[in-house]
């Protein structure tokens, strides 16, 4: 997934929020990627959502008490989704070669760690969670009256 660029604003209010909802909309446009559980998709679901959490390192101080709590969210997100990416290359290894044991077993953990991915985002965007209030300051409004995929 290649990010996408931000537009110059006037002032840098305008800015750090451009930056932001652009991060933002990045990871909600992967955020398909959940529900199907395809390698592919969901590489780029973890590449958007680092972009996002540099964009929230970058932009704390600016951002609102309830929002900032957006950044650790990013952060477990991302790594959940790594090593979701780390199943899947191992799985792919695995399946070349004769031991279905252990791709059995890669294959188990990495449908427990999607499961955990899924809960955390719908945690995330749960009334009152990180990314809910993190959208809501962002203008997006809350993603739970707002066509915004939360599989």
């Amino acid at each position: 997934m290649r990010a996408r660029s931000v537009p110059a604003a006037a002032g840098i209010d305008a800015t750090r929020r451009s930056i932001l909802r652009l991060r933002l909309a990045e990871v909600l446009a992967c955020a398909p990627a959940l529900e199907r559980g395809m390698p592919g998709p969901l590489h780029d679901l973890r590449i958007a959502c680092k972009r996002l959490r540099y964009a929230l390192e970058l932009h704390r101080a600016d951002l609102a008490v309830p929002a900032r709590a957006a950044e650790s969210v990013m952060a477990e997100l991302q790594d959940l989704l790594g090593e979701l990416h780390d199943c899947d290359v191992l799985l792919a290894l695995v399946t070349r070669g004769a031991d279905s044991g252990a791709a059995r077993m890669i294959a188990r953990d990495r449908g427990r760690l999607l499961a955990r991915v899924r809960g955390r985002w719908r945690a995330a965007f749960s009334a009152g969670g990180a990314l809910d209030a993190l959208a809501a300051e962002l203008g997006f409004g809350s993603p739970q009256g707002a066509p915004v995929v939360v599989p």
